[in-house]
């Protein structure tokens, strides 16, 4: 094998697997409504947390959530997502609104930015009774 189709040919395994990660992020995020509280593979509690929301301020659009690391108070853009997770009832998940983020839910939230944990890229909101 020629030096050139050595290059060729690596260069063409990276774009595949490029291409390969690319595929699963975007499909992950597709799905990602229907995959209940907790449950994300490589998301749920590593760039989420979890926890009950203790306040609502919709003048502001945030909410407080209390997690196993205490408050942490996260604001909801226009462009979070925020979906029902009705596992519980054994309903499938539907879109939500900000007006589902109520005292007392439990939630999972998604950070824009993982480090800093200031704004929601999505939230699901736990419902567990009629």
């Amino acid at each position: 094998m020629t030096a050139t189709m050595r290059t060729l040919l690596s260069g063409t395994g990276v774009v595949i697997a490029a291409f390969c990660a690319i595929s699963l992020a975007h499909g992950q995020k597709e799905t990602e409504r229907f995959i209940p509280i907790g449950q994300s593979p490589g998301v749920s509690q590593k760039v989420t947390s979890i926890g009950e929301i203790a306040e609502v301020d919709e003048s502001m659009r945030t909410v407080t959530i209390v997690e196993p690391a205490g408050r942490r108070t996260v604001k909801i853009t226009e462009k979070t997502r925020i979906w029902l997770d009705r596992t519980k009832l054994k309903q499938p998940n539907l879109p939500g609104s900000f007006a589902d983020l109520r005292k007392g839910r439990r939630v999972e939230v998604k950070y824009q930015d993982p480090e800093r944990r200031l704004a929601a890229d999505w939230v699901k909101v736990e419902i567990a009774g009629p």
